[in-house]
């Protein structure tokens, strides 16, 4: 029996003796409903999907080693393009040439290996159709192909690009031309006003820039009637009839209203037309007169008013063929505004590279020359171009639009008309340059530019008429809306992991145009710092080598290079950064012991593993249905519990902390306090912090270990 006894010690000290408990996993998830792929299934359900042709999405089963799924790739001849860290085993693959994307899949799926093999399918965004009465007949903004023989897609997508925004009345878009109809319904929301005049009527220059009273803009025409025969200018005076500016700048001809609502009409309006920004400052400029004629002069004018007045943008639907240096310096000056030029290339089916049309052929970098496609994406025969100086085209036949008030009732539409022209194409690209500012708030002229002329629509895009711009326009392409302001949309949906010495971000890649990733990464207090660029379409980093218990901010930007001609230089243009800061985790303490000292004391001592921690948090429990109870924070690595219960039996664990995060715990230790009468020591035990029914059975299992020895030793010796 003596043995038994000794047995029993020894057994019940090894159990207790354990620095960490073994945890026995327990699955307690529920409603958990996994999606059953099957090779039968994937045919029915490509058969009305659109997705990426030689590509699928492959995953193997657990536990299936990577050369396994490499010899599997191998034996189809395709290759890996792509690996998820947050899904174990699904790979994106590219499949050889000739072989279907069906035929792949049944390939795949017929292997044990394999979970499932899909298409890689193509998700759509969700777009926003305004309700204006006749946008169905803007079909630059949606073509759905019904419209003039139309082909469906040749558009600017406008309407997926207005799921970004619908444009800011913040951004000010200047109309140079022939007036603007300031009170027309479909307008009149959207026109500028001029807060620096404190009343339009008090014949005073209230914000000093030199016009009276010019609460809508400014009329700069001088002549009001041109002599449009073959005048020799040296000889009579061309100007029949002299003009005299002022603070009206209404419309006396239809085209500059016309241009006008392209840009910015107003949407969501149950009316009308739309513009291509929704909502914008419209700015009249009245340069040209009721002839849609006007001087240089009077031109630069306007250029130096609306630069100087707060236009972002400045639309162009004019030209002449004579150079004037003092238009250029007007354009110049412009530019080192930070204002952005649109305009029109010209109607005369000519190569402005030959024969130059100015503003459109200024070598100038904050200019845009914009020639004129059909509703089927082909180059309209009467617009000029030249691969050097012309850079983009934009829709330009058939266009709705508003017209003046006081037109007659033209074409059943009231107060909108038809008209064709790069006049017409240019304020599409106007619309679109103050959309991307109303979004990309930051972003500079030169950015603005260099996101439209790289976000183009070409013929390699499966638009084989957008050949006709091959060779004919700098970019070979017609705007693309939706690429331009999807070009640099900012991650979301950051989500983290980490450990004592690495941080693990995945994030959600929302651009369509990005080159590359760009993640910086600061410690409070301190800068950014850039830490790593990433190739496009990354959506995730592993920062590791980092110091436990330490708080770092990460700031993830998309980023990309722009165009910028006539320079050879790009502009770099980023995504609005997103921070997120993440704290690495402390390192816990470890072999944590408790020893009952006295009737009421029981000392605890612990190894410290971090060099980041401010001190350590104590926890105490009498048991197991009790809860924790912080009981002290030190500073070293060992405290003395006093003022216990005699005879007592207490549970203890520890972590460390600082002001940035607190360690996972230590391991549990328990201890007795001393029973009196010099009855000797309350040892002590460590066991697994983790507990759950099942490691407490498990242990329980330990614990009767000695008892049913026990019972078979005596049953053997009965």
């Amino acid at each position: 029996m003596k043995k038994a006894f000794y047995l029993f010690i020894c057994l019940f000290l090894a159990a207790c003796g354990s620095e960490k408990t073994a945890q026995i996993s327990s699955d307690t998830s529920k409603g958990t409903t996994d999606i059953k792929i099957t090779a039968q299934s994937i045919p029915t359900q490509t058969a009305k999907a659109k997705y990426m042709e030689g590509e699928l999405l492959v995953k193997f089963k657990t536990g299936v080693a990577a050369a396994s799924s490499a010899a599997v790739h191998k034996a189809v001849g395709a290759t890996v393009v792509h690996k998820y860290s947050l899904v174990p085993n699904l790979e994106r693959i590219k499949l050889p040439k000739g072989l279907s994307v069906k035929d792949a899949i049944t390939t795949y799926m017929s292997n044990p290996n394999v979970t499932y093999a899909e298409p890689n399918y193509i998700a759509h965004i969700m777009s926003t159709i305004p309700d204006d009465t006749y946008f169905g007949n803007q079909w630059p903004l949606q073509n759905l192909g019904t419209y003039a023989g139309g082909t469906y897609g040749a558009d600017i997508r406008a309407v997926d690009a207005w799921s970004v925004s619908i444009g800011d009345h913040n951004v000010v878009v200047a109309i140079l031309d022939t007036g603007v109809d300031y009170a027309h319904p479909d307008l009149v929301g959207n026109i500028w006003s001029n807060t620096g005049e404190t009343s339009c009527t008090d014949g005073i220059d209230n914000d000093n820039n030199g016009k009276i009273d010019d609460c809508r803009g400014w009329d700069f025409v001088t002549c009001d009637e041109f002599d449009l025969k073959d005048a020799e200018p040296e000889i009579e005076d061309i100007c029949l009839t002299q003009g005299t500016e002022d603070k009206d700048p209404m419309d006396e001809d239809g085209h500059g209203t016309h241009v006008a609502g392209i840009v910015g009409a107003t949407g969501f309006n149950t009316m009308g037309v739309t513009g291509v920004m929704m909502r914008v400052r419209l700015m009249p400029v009245r340069v040209l007169n009721a002839q849609g004629f006007g001087s240089y002069g009077d031109i630069a004018a306007g250029i130096d008013y609306a630069a100087s007045n707060g236009a972002k943008v400045i639309n162009a639907s004019f030209g002449g063929s004579e150079i004037s240096s003092a238009l250029y310096d007007a354009i110049s000056a412009a530019n080192t505004a930070g204002v952005l030029l649109v305009a029109a290339a010209g109607n005369d089916g000519t190569n402005n590279d030959a024969a130059p049309v100015y503003p459109a052929s200024y070598n100038l970098p904050n200019i845009i020359a914009v020639a004129a496609t059909d509703q089927n994406d082909r180059r309209v025969a009467f617009s000029n171009f030249g691969p050097a100086s012309v850079h983009v085209a934009a829709p330009g036949v058939y266009i709705l639009s508003t017209v003046p008030t006081w037109w007659p009732d033209a074409s059943g539409y009231g107060q909108l008309d038809y008209m064709q022209g790069t006049s017409m194409a240019a304020p599409h690209v106007s619309g679109l340059a103050g959309l991307l500012w109303s979004y990309y708030t930051y972003f500079n002229y030169s950015q603005i530019r260099g996101t439209i002329l790289r976000n183009v629509d070409t013929y390699l895009d499966n638009k084989p008429n957008l050949e006709t711009l091959r060779d004919y326009v700098w970019s070979d392409g017609r705007i693309n809306a939706y690429r331009a302001m999807w070009s640099l949309l900012p991650v979301s949906n950051i989500t983290h992991s980490a450990t004592t010495t690495q941080i693990d971000l995945n994030w959600q890649d929302n651009a369509v145009g990005e080159d590359q990733f760009r993640v910086e990464r600061k410690i409070s207090g301190g800068s950014y710092s850039l830490i790593r660029t990433l190739p496009g379409n990354s959506v995730s980093l592993t920062d590791s080598g980092l110091t436990d218990g330490t708080a770092y901010t990460y700031r993830i930007k998309a980023a990309a290079l722009l165009p910028n001609p006539p320079s050879a230089s790009a502009v770099q243009a980023e995504s609005f950064p997103i921070e997120i800061t993440v704290a690495t985790l402390l390192a816990p303490p470890t072999n944590l012991t408790a020893s009952g000292e006295s009737e009421s004391d029981i000392a605890l001592e612990w190894t410290d593993n971090s060099s980041t921690e401010q001190g350590f948090r104590i926890e105490r429990r009498k048991s197991a249905d009790d809860s924790w109870e912080e009981i002290a924070q030190v500073s070293g690595s060992s405290y003395t519990d006093g003022g216990l219960d005699k005879s007592t039996s207490y549970m203890y664990r520890v972590r460390a902390y600082n002001t940035a995060v607190n360690s996972e715990y230590s391991d549990t230790a328990y201890a007795t306090t001393q029973s009196g009468g010099g009855g000797g020591g309350g040892g002590g035990c460590s066991i697994g912090t983790r507990q759950n029914m099942p490691t407490a059975i498990a242990d329980l299992a330990i614990l009767l270990i000695p008892l049913i020895v026990i019972v078979l030793y005596r049953r053997k010796r009965i």
